[in-house]
């Protein structure tokens, strides 16, 4: 797997902004770690664009942004 990409993440997490230059690569792989509710701690895997800006669900924080192979 390729090196997570540099990302800024707003304060409780669930934004994650990046420069969409930095890759090729069309979609990027979000690692998202669920804090509440069924399933808390557990990590998941999801394809998003590569927009340059990503955001998740209440309960949720982002852990890195990598560029889909």
């Amino acid at each position: 797997m390729t090196e997570p990409l540099p990302v800024r993440l707003s304060a409780d997490g669930r934004v994650a902004t990046w420069n969409p230059a930095l890759t090729r690569a069309g979609q990027v792989v979000l690692r998202v770690l669920r804090e509440k509710g069924e399933g808390a701690g557990e990590a998941e895997e999801r394809r998003s664009l590569n927009s340059g800006r990503a955001r998740v669900r209440e309960g949720e924080r982002i852990e890195s942004v990598t560029p889909a192979e």
